[in-house]
């Protein structure tokens, strides 16, 4: 009696075959992995970009404001004082750390003081983190100025021929802030992106003072 074996064929791949699949699979991941690195790197910067524009122009407004209600303002190596009938309102300084407001970063007061309601401007929190903990440098305050319209001759918004309008270019204060979106670049690198914020303020207590 003839006993018949059959043979079983097993299909799989080679190792040719597997190499070459996982080569292939590693470079379409590596690719959709360099994309989306792109995409967060860009989402990122503009919630930073975000961050530094919303403290800035926070920071901007709550100064003009003060200069608006104000009858005397006093501006001396880059600080800024507001007073009403000869007593201090505010107090505003620059440092890199971010503007102080009676010696009180603003941020901190807006953040803090529930109770806050100075200047009418905004009620939501304002945020300046510059820096990481693990020191990736976000953005910088480079310097503000803080001049006279009558020192800007680069803006003519309140020109006007006459006395009065002297007295109201006098009552004009053009505030400047000068910052740098660094995203972990270099301080220095050409790469980042200088953004600048400027406010117009004029002061009515200080112009009828001065008639």
């Amino acid at each position: 009696m003839a006993v018949t074996v059959k043979h079983k064929h097993f299909q799989a791949f080679t190792l040719v075959e597997t190499v070459t699949a996982l080569i292939v699979s590693g470079a379409i991941f590596a690719g959709v992995f360099s994309i989306f690195a792109i995409l967060n790197d860009k989402f990122e910067e503009e919630l930073v970009r975000g961050e530094l524009v919303a403290y800035c122009n926070y920071a901007l407004d709550d100064v003009a404001q003060s200069i608006r209600l104000a009858d005397e303002i006093n501006t001396d190596n880059n600080t800024i004082t507001t007073l009403i009938n000869d007593i201090t309102q505010h107090k505003y300084t620059f440092s890199e750390e971010g503007i102080f407001k009676n010696g009180i970063p603003l941020h901190e007061e807006v953040q803090y003081n529930a109770n806050n309601t100075d200047a009418g401007i905004s009620r939501h929190k304002i945020f300046y983190n510059p820096q990481k903990k693990n020191g990736f440098l976000k953005y910088k305050l480079d310097d503000w100025e803080i001049d006279p319209l009558s020192g800007n001759n680069a803006n003519t918004i309140y020109t006007a021929p006459g006395v009065k309008g002297t007295e109201m270019i006098e009552s004009s204060f053009v505030i400047k802030l000068h910052t740098k979106l660094i995203m972990g670049r270099d301080e220095e690198d050409p790469a980042n992106e200088e953004l600048e914020f400027m406010r117009i303020a004029f002061s009515a207590g200080a112009y009828i003072n001065r008639m």
